[in-house]
């Protein structure tokens, strides 16, 4: 299932299970549906409708909660927590930075898996963020007044729960912001993601720069380090 795939997928399902009406009744996370399930058997989930859904203007704001159900821990996932991971495969993990940002860019542009060649792509020595990754995690939030889900990085998601999660994730932005009307859409998650393999092997940037630069409600200024020309190939 493609990105376009997922998202008529979602807003079906939206229709299905009465989003609309939970909305106009205020009731938070009525429904809950697993979207992908993992070979180890964790599972992906989206809840629904999420704290910031809401009918303006007559437009529709789509949004909804990712979790993962893992090793008997059921929590959420955010950008944050996506960035986090990716950090910490690349800077203790030693997951290879070319590759990854090669696996990144391959499926930010259609959103295929092919969880087999991924895992036999990115190897890696599969660690949990340590205290310090944690600590800059939380402070990037703290300084910008926002709450961070330190559950969601308190494990190393494996690299087929990376890539299926973080595909749930990035389609609220293509959702709520369309490319199609000149919006962001996944591009910008995308840019944060890259960033973060970046930061996690090169000087002048950090693990907070980018986590606050993918919570901001701005559009970031480009790193003048970074080739960002795949954006245009995101549709």
């Amino acid at each position: 299932m493609n990105f376009q795939q997922g998202r008529l997928y979602l807003e079906d399902l939206f229709r299905e299970n009465n989003f609309i009406q939970y909305v106009e009744k205020h009731e938070k996370h009525a429904v809950q549906k697993v979207v992908e399930t993992c070979k180890n058997g964790s599972h992906i989930s989206i809840s629904f409708p999420g704290y910031k859904a809401k009918i303006s203007g007559g437009k529709i704001v789509y949004d909804f909660r990712v979790d993962i159900a893992k090793s008997g821990v059921h929590t959420a996932l955010s950008h944050s927590n996506i960035i986090v991971d990716i950090y910490n495969k690349t800077a203790c993990g030693k997951m290879d930075e070319k590759q990854l940002m090669r696996a990144l860019l391959e499926f930010a542009e259609h959103g295929n898996i092919d969880a087999d060649k991924l895992k036999k792509t990115l190897v890696y020595a599969p660690i949990a963020p340590n205290s310090d990754i944690l600590k800059k995690a939380e402070q990037a939030h703290l300084e910008l007044k926002k709450k961070y889900n330190r559950p969601g990085n308190n494990f190393d998601l494996t690299v087929e729960e990376l890539f299926k999660s973080l595909k749930w994730i990035v389609l609220q932005e293509d959702i709520n912001y369309p490319i199609s009307l000149n919006y962001e859409g996944r591009r910008m998650p995308f840019a944060r993601y890259i960033e973060a393999v970046y930061s996690a092997k090169k000087d002048g940037h950090d693990l907070g720069e980018v986590i606050k630069r993918a919570l901001s409600h701005t559009r970031p200024k480009p790193w003048p380090e970074i080739d960002y020309s795949f954006l245009a190939k995101i549709k």
